[in-house]
């Protein structure tokens, strides 16, 4: 025994010493993982909130006051876009009957002026942009991202809130500051986000983009009319997407603080963890990414005839 020690010391000792430090590592990155979800769970959504309330102030101080309404229609080509910008409102969409948009906008407020609000249409080749603008802030009003500027609506507690009626095949964009946007009946691509609130929609063509930092992001689609990628993602909430049960798609789903769920058979690239999955259903193709921060994750199959 004295034999085999005093030729193997070395080594043992080297071996428990290696052995200790990566096991101190481990346990280090392990209390450090746990922390950044614990302040992930316990002071993500109180910043959030504090967003909200940055952009949204007096949100508790009573019941609004319905003001004036605006409405907007105009024929609009199918692959065309309708872009919808609002600061502080909601967005709800649904089908039209003929091939005209119908956009109707209702103010409320508590005590500011109604009138300061302004609600623009700009028509253009791909389609039309419908803004709502506030005072003391830019008056551009288009489809890119830098054409609208959402700002603090400098102590102008106005809201818009808009009712659109699509017409089939027509493309929707969306954004607010502080609101929720819904979409029934959709078929054609859409670009939503808000800030803060939810989104739920439902179209049976992408390609489907739909952000929210504060907020849940739910997407229903029962059919694919293209090979269109779908991107949902949101910094505090859930995410969910309902997809065609015969879904061909490379699949990516990350949150931090939360579950991975899926209804589809899904062959993992790599090695599966709880709180990052990679992999391919079906053949691949279209991408499908769902990211979230503080939230789970569900990737479920849509009930035929669910829009």
């Amino acid at each position: 025994m004295s034999g085999f020690w005093d030729t193997w010391r070395k080594e043992i000792i080297r071996g428990t010493a290696l052995f200790c430090g990566v096991l101190c590592v481990w346990l280090l990155a392990r209390h450090f993982v746990t922390r950044v979800r614990q302040g992930v769970t316990n002071r993500l959504p109180m910043a959030l909130r504090d967003l909200r309330n940055e952009f949204d102030p007096g949100s508790d101080a009573g019941p609004r006051i319905a003001g004036g309404t605006w409405t907007y229609r105009a024929k609009v080509a199918p692959k065309q876009w309708v872009w919808i910008r609002d600061t502080r409102g909601s967005v709800t969409v649904e089908p039209a009957k003929g091939d005209q948009v119908e956009i109707t906008a209702v103010k409320s407020y508590r005590s500011s002026d109604t009138g300061g609000v302004r609600l623009v249409a700009e028509p253009y080749a791909g389609g039309v942009a419908v803004c709502a603008l506030w005072p003391g802030g830019d008056s551009r009003c288009g489809p890119q991202d830098d054409d609208y500027e959402m700002h603090r609506t400098n102590r102008n507690d106005v809201a818009v809130d808009f009712t659109v009626r699509l017409p089939a095949n027509v493309r929707l964009g969306a954004s607010t500051m502080v609101g929720d946007l819904r979409v029934s009946g959709g078929r054609a691509p859409l670009v939503l986000h808000t800030v803060s609130g939810e989104v739920d929609a439902a179209t049976s063509q992408g390609p489907v983009r739909a952000t929210s930092m504060n907020g849940g992001v739910r997407v229903r689609m029962d059919a694919f009319g293209d090979t269109g990628a779908v991107s949902l993602k949101t910094i505090n909430g859930s995410v969910t997407a309902e997809l065609p049960p015969w879904l061909d798609a490379q699949v990516s789903a990350k949150t931090i603080n939360g579950s991975i769920a899926t209804d589809y058979g899904l062959t993992v690239n790599g090695r599966f963890m709880s709180h990052d999955v990679a992999g391919t259903v079906g053949r691949g193709g279209r991408e499908v990414r769902l990211e979230t921060v503080n939230g789970s994750i569900h990737l479920h199959k849509a009930p035929q005839g669910a829009r």
